[in-house]
């Protein structure tokens, strides 16, 4: 799971920077539309407090985008956009 972006952000380059904005914008579109997904844990001071978190099945899609070059074709807008639709 996720080994090509984690393979890829660790290469650097031209092809790491478009994913780590991929990521980026995102986490933040994400945030704005509520579609990031909510777990709990228990803090420091012992209070149970609800976070949000990166889905992991965008990793595997993001992955699949790496492995078929889809990253490198389409725009940072446009990857974002197919991300948020969901799997198809």
């Amino acid at each position: 799971m996720a080994d090509r972006v984690l393979a890829t952000l660790s290469a650097g380059g031209r092809q790491a920077t478009k994913l780590a904005t991929v990521i980026q914008r995102l986490v933040l579109e994400a945030a704005q539309l509520g579609e990031l997904e909510a777990y709990q844990y228990v803090s420091a001071g012992g209070e149970l407090v609800t976070g949000r978190k990166f889905p992991p099945r965008w990793l595997d899609r993001l992955d699949k985008a790496i492995e078929t070059g889809a990253i490198d074709c389409l725009s940072v807008d446009r990857v974002v956009e197919i991300m948020l639709q969901g799997p198809r």
